[in-house]
């Protein structure tokens, strides 16, 4: 009966395992779907990454400065010519 018990709890101990390692796998698959699927909504949306953002700032606001550079010295030469 012993041998019997022994080989009960054996194989006890294998399904036990067998099924948490299933739920494991199941639980990596779902994760893995949830990611792509939140990946895919995000590309559909056309977000840009922060660093994308902050270098376009950047570039926006040196742009902006050299336009009002720009801008004042054509007023500049304008104001020149028009004197003449």
């Amino acid at each position: 009966m012993t041998q019997t018990n022994s080989k009960f709890f054996d194989d006890l101990a294998k399904v036990t395992t067998n099924v948490v390692s299933a739920a494991e796998g199941v639980l990596d698959e779902a994760k893995e779907m949830a990611k792509n699927q939140g990946e895919k909504w995000i590309n559909e949306m056309e977000l840009v990454k922060r660093e994308e953002f902050d270098v376009l700032k950047e570039l926006v606001v040196k742009l902006t400065l050299e336009n009002a550079e720009l801008v004042n010295r054509i007023d500049q030469l304008e104001g020149k010519s028009g004197g003449k």
